[in-house]
C-alpha cells in the first residue's frame, strides 16, 4: 500500500499446461570389416500419444510463464569405421523431462545403450 491509498496487486503469473514430445539422439553404427552392428534408436517420451513397445503416455507438464527451462537436443552418436562399437546417442531434456539416447552398434563386440544397442559381427563374441 502507498500514502495515497492506491493498493499495489501483485501480478500473478498464469501456468500453463504443457503437452511434449522429446526425443534422444540415436546411436551410431559400428563397424567390424564393414558388417557391424546398427545402432539404437533414440529414446522419447511424449504426451500426445502412447509411445509403443510397452511405453504409455505421460502427463502434461505444468510450467509458469516468465521462468527459463532447460532444453537439450541430444545428437547422435559417431558412427566407426574401424573395428570399434559406434558412439552412444545423446540425452534430450525439456525441462525434467529427459529421453535416454540409442545404445552405440556392435563392432567386434556388441555394446549397449539406453535405447538397446547392436550385437556383435561375429557369432560367439559379446
Amino acid at each position: 500500500m502507498n500514502i495515497l491509498g492506491i493498493v499495489a496487486q501483485q501480478q500473478v503469473k498464469p501456468a500453463l499446461t504443457v503437452d511434449y514430445l522429446v526425443v534422444a539422439g540415436g546411436g551410431g553404427g559400428g563397424s567390424r570389416e564393414g558388417a557391424g552392428g546398427g545402432g539404437g534408436g533414440g529414446g522419447l517420451r511424449c504426451t500426445v500419444t502412447a509411445t509403443g513397445g510397452g511405453g504409455s503416455l505421460e502427463s502434461a507438464l505444468n510450467l509458469s510463464t516468465g521462468v527459463a527451462y532447460t532444453v537439450t537436443v541430444g545428437g547422435g552418436g559417431l558412427g566407426k569405421t574401424v573395428i570399434d562399437p559406434g558412439a552412444n546417442g545423446a540425452n534430450s531434456v525439456f525441462s525434467t523431462i529427459t529421453s535416454t539416447g540409442g545404445g552405440g552398434g556392435g563392432g567386434t563386440t556388441a555394446a549397449s545403450g539406453g535405447s538397446g544397442g547392436g550385437g556383435a559381427s561375429r557369432p560367439g563374441v559379446t
